[in-house]
Protein backbone atom coordinates (compact mmCIF):
# COMPACT_ATOMS: atom_id res chain seq x y z
CA UNK A 1 0.00 0.00 0.00
CA UNK A 2 1.50 3.17 -0.77
CA UNK A 3 1.60 6.65 1.36
CA UNK A 4 -0.07 9.77 -0.16
CA UNK A 5 -0.28 13.13 1.24
CA UNK A 6 -3.39 15.02 1.28
CA UNK A 7 -2.50 16.86 -1.58
CA UNK A 8 -1.77 13.80 -4.12
CA UNK A 9 -5.61 12.89 -3.20
CA UNK A 10 -8.48 13.48 -5.67
CA UNK A 11 -9.91 16.50 -3.87
CA UNK A 12 -13.85 17.26 -4.72
CA UNK A 13 -14.50 20.50 -6.54
CA UNK A 14 -16.16 22.38 -4.54
CA UNK A 15 -18.65 24.82 -6.07
CA UNK A 16 -17.86 28.56 -6.35
CA UNK A 17 -20.12 30.82 -4.09
CA UNK A 18 -21.52 33.89 -5.47
CA UNK A 19 -19.68 36.62 -2.76
CA UNK A 20 -22.24 38.40 -1.20
CA UNK A 21 -20.72 41.42 0.00
CA UNK A 22 -22.59 43.58 -2.61
CA UNK A 23 -25.88 41.72 -2.20
CA UNK A 24 -27.20 42.85 1.53
CA UNK A 25 -29.72 44.82 2.54
CA UNK A 26 -27.65 47.68 4.07
CA UNK A 27 -30.50 50.37 4.55
CA UNK A 28 -33.00 50.58 7.17
CA UNK A 29 -35.65 52.33 4.21
CA UNK A 30 -34.46 48.49 2.24
CA UNK A 31 -36.14 47.09 5.39
CA UNK A 32 -38.94 49.12 5.32
CA UNK A 33 -39.21 48.57 1.36
CA UNK A 34 -40.01 44.92 2.09
CA UNK A 35 -41.98 44.80 5.01
CA UNK A 36 -44.19 47.58 3.45
CA UNK A 37 -44.36 45.33 -0.02
CA UNK A 38 -43.40 42.72 -0.02
CA UNK A 39 -44.85 38.99 0.57
CA UNK A 40 -44.08 36.41 3.39
CA UNK A 41 -43.71 32.69 4.18
CA UNK A 42 -43.81 31.04 7.25
CA UNK A 43 -42.07 28.05 8.92
CA UNK A 44 -41.24 27.70 12.25
CA UNK A 45 -38.95 29.13 13.30
CA UNK A 46 -38.41 31.24 9.94
CA UNK A 47 -40.32 34.40 8.33
CA UNK A 48 -39.15 34.96 4.91
CA UNK A 49 -40.57 38.36 3.69
CA UNK A 50 -39.61 38.90 -0.15
CA UNK A 51 -39.97 41.77 -2.27
CA UNK A 52 -39.46 41.66 -6.24
CA UNK A 53 -37.60 44.54 -7.58
CA UNK A 54 -36.36 45.89 -10.79
CA UNK A 55 -32.81 45.36 -10.13
CA UNK A 56 -29.97 43.03 -11.83
CA UNK A 57 -29.28 41.50 -9.07
CA UNK A 58 -31.09 39.79 -5.51
CA UNK A 59 -30.12 41.67 -1.97
CA UNK A 60 -30.23 39.51 1.16
CA UNK A 61 -30.48 40.70 5.07
CA UNK A 62 -31.29 38.87 8.47
CA UNK A 63 -33.46 39.81 11.44
CA UNK A 64 -31.93 37.99 14.33
CA UNK A 65 -33.00 38.76 17.68
CA UNK A 66 -30.45 38.39 21.08
CA UNK A 67 -33.13 36.00 22.46
CA UNK A 68 -31.83 33.43 19.97
CA UNK A 69 -29.31 33.23 21.99
CA UNK A 70 -25.23 34.55 22.23
CA UNK A 71 -23.53 36.10 19.52
CA UNK A 72 -21.83 32.59 18.61
CA UNK A 73 -25.22 30.96 18.29
CA UNK A 74 -26.79 34.04 15.89
CA UNK A 75 -23.97 33.98 13.82
CA UNK A 76 -23.99 30.67 12.99
CA UNK A 77 -27.89 30.58 12.13
CA UNK A 78 -26.65 33.53 9.50
CA UNK A 79 -24.05 31.08 8.36
CA UNK A 80 -26.48 29.05 7.57
CA UNK A 81 -29.09 31.15 6.05
CA UNK A 82 -26.23 33.19 3.83
CA UNK A 83 -25.30 29.62 2.55
CA UNK A 84 -28.48 28.49 1.52
CA UNK A 85 -29.02 31.59 -0.13
CA UNK A 86 -26.16 31.33 -2.25
CA UNK A 87 -27.79 27.60 -3.41
CA UNK A 88 -30.31 29.58 -4.16
CA UNK A 89 -28.52 32.21 -6.27
CA UNK A 90 -26.59 29.42 -8.34
CA UNK A 91 -29.78 27.25 -8.78
CA UNK A 92 -32.48 29.49 -9.91
CA UNK A 93 -31.82 33.61 -10.22
CA UNK A 94 -29.08 33.57 -12.12
CA UNK A 95 -31.32 32.70 -15.27
CA UNK A 96 -34.15 34.95 -13.97
CA UNK A 97 -33.91 38.67 -14.61
CA UNK A 98 -35.74 39.77 -11.59
CA UNK A 99 -33.98 40.91 -8.32
CA UNK A 100 -35.62 39.76 -5.12
CA UNK A 101 -34.70 41.73 -1.69
CA UNK A 102 -35.07 38.56 1.07
CA UNK A 103 -35.17 39.55 4.93
CA UNK A 104 -35.05 35.93 7.10
CA UNK A 105 -37.04 36.90 10.31
CA UNK A 106 -35.70 34.19 12.87
CA UNK A 107 -37.71 33.33 15.86
CA UNK A 108 -36.48 32.23 19.15
CA UNK A 109 -36.90 28.51 18.57
CA UNK A 110 -33.96 28.53 16.30
CA UNK A 111 -31.51 28.27 18.59
CA UNK A 112 -33.73 24.63 19.76
CA UNK A 113 -32.95 23.57 16.42
CA UNK A 114 -30.16 21.70 14.29
CA UNK A 115 -28.51 23.16 11.66
CA UNK A 116 -29.91 20.68 9.12
CA UNK A 117 -33.36 21.31 10.27
CA UNK A 118 -32.91 25.14 9.76
CA UNK A 119 -31.09 24.60 6.11
CA UNK A 120 -34.06 22.54 5.08
CA UNK A 121 -36.61 24.99 6.30
CA UNK A 122 -34.62 27.90 4.58
CA UNK A 123 -34.42 25.73 1.48
CA UNK A 124 -37.77 24.85 1.41
CA UNK A 125 -39.30 28.76 2.16
CA UNK A 126 -36.82 29.76 -0.64
CA UNK A 127 -38.05 27.37 -3.24
CA UNK A 128 -41.64 28.47 -2.65
CA UNK A 129 -40.69 31.91 -3.02
CA UNK A 130 -39.03 31.49 -6.41
CA UNK A 131 -42.41 29.41 -7.53
CA UNK A 132 -44.65 31.67 -6.16
CA UNK A 133 -46.04 34.06 -8.60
Amino acid sequence: MENSTPSELEKKPSPKLIPLKNRRLNKPSMYQKVFSSGKVLRSMPLTLRFSIEDQDHSRLGFIIRKKVGKAPMRNSIRRTLRCAFQNLLQNFLQNNSKGYWIVFDVSNQASKCHRKELRSEADRLLNNMVNSK
